[in-house]
């Protein structure tokens, strides 16, 4: 498969170059290659989105904890330009949690599955949002491993107060797992020892976690403040408004943001009735909330979100790409994916003018074409 005479957008730049796939790789960028293949010098190439907090789509959500929601949700989400992606769970039974995370394992049918993404149990219930609060239970090292049995977590969402002497967070880090907080209410000082145990970011930053404060300025303030952790973001302009989200990226930089879209199943649906976690969830003009008015994760698409970030945050197409698609592909170790360089995996999205998914590889391979799909 070649792309001829197409935009490519590159970690720090855009040109205007062929692009050879060949054996599920990306064989060679040229500038001057003669290539037959695809003229599309109306629209960009870019590296696959990768997902590392996303619950379901399409009817489909992780917790139901079936090889059908995982394919189902992985062939829908092509369409939006995610090629690989976090399956991410939620506060709920043990067991419950346990059939989800283990269903979690080998291939999926669409966009590439890299492992999990453990939100809960592990959290406070200050800022439970809508995790189911009787589910919520203190960090245990025993149960993790019991959940973890097939050493596919690769983030773990919790509440650092929660841990006694940052044990929890000391285990999780001595096995290569990463640490995001998450629905705290821990102050400065609780996130700053936190980080000094091994956490290593944020969880949908700004939501679901302690304000920014003058005389203590929370979890948000150590979010801002801190250049060595990430922060994930809901760029839907509901979760987070603009200007937050501006502000962020002045004092985060692109390599510490990552864009997610914490959706739940009732993505690629019409409005009306939904559910998460056994609660009724209302969908209407673009958002997911519970009965009591909480927000229930998002419907947020991925190429809406940089879409948002160009068009209403001011952010550069390069830099909009880059926290799609390359900042969650270091966070969670994925080598050959990420951005668009000879020898990565051929994980490509194109797009129109408008950030409109044209086509979408996973792999080498045409996975979703507009109009044909």
């Amino acid at each position: 498969m070649n792309f001829k005479n197409i935009n490519i957008v590159l970690r720090d730049k855009i040109i205007n170059a062929s692009l050879e796939v060949k054996d599920g790789k990306i064989a060679s960028i040229d500038k001057t290659a003669n290539l037959e293949g695809l003229e599309m010098k109306d629209y960009y190439l870019v590296p696959g989105f990768i997902d590392q907090h996303v619950h379901g789509a399409f009817n489909h959500d992780f917790m139901d904890g079936t090889k059908e929601a995982l394919n189902g949700y992985s062939m829908a989400v092509l369409q939006e330009g995610i090629t690989s992606f976090l399956g991410t769970t939620m506060t709920q039974s043990i067991s419950n949690v346990e059939k989800a995370v283990h269903n979690l394992v080998g291939t999926a049918s669409g966009a590439n599955l890299l492992g999990v993404h453990l939100e809960g149990p592990f959290i406070g219930k200050v800022f439970n949002g809508a995790q189911p609060e009787e589910y919520i239970i203190k960090p245990d090292i025993e149960l993790f491993k019991e959940i973890n049995k097939f050493n596919n977590i690769k983030i773990v969402s919790m509440a650092p107060e929660e841990d006694d002497n940052f044990e929890f967070i000391k285990y999780l880090v001595k096995n290569n797992i990463k640490v995001s907080m998450a629905h705290t209410s821990a102050t400065y000082d609780q996130a700053q020892g936190a980080i000094l145990a091994g956490a290593h970011g944020f969880t949908h930053g700004y939501n679901a976690m302690s304000k920014l404060h003058h005389r203590d300025i929370g979890v948000v303030g150590m979010m801002l403040l801190d250049d060595n952790t990430y922060a994930e973001i809901i760029a839907d302009g509901i979760h987070v408004s603009y200007p937050a989200i501006k502000l962020l990226f002045k004092n985060k930089g692109r390599d510490n943001i990552i864009l997610i879209t914490d959706s739940m199943r009732a993505k690629h649906l019409p409005d009306g009735i939904s559910e998460l976690g056994g609660q009724e969830v209302i969908v209407k003009n673009n958002e997911a909330r519970l009965n009591d008015g909480s927000l229930a994760g998002s419907i947020l698409k991925m190429n809406d979100g940089v879409r948002n970030l160009v068009n209403n945050v001011g952010i550069s197409l390069v830099d909009a790409i880059y926290v799609a698609a390359t900042t969650p592909a270091i966070n969670i170790g994925a080598t050959n994916k990420g951005f668009i360089e000879e020898g990565m995996d051929a994980d490509l999205v194109v797009l129109d003018k408008e950030f409109n998914v044209v086509m979408t590889i996973v792999n080498g391979k045409i996975m979703y074409e507009r109009g044909k799909n």
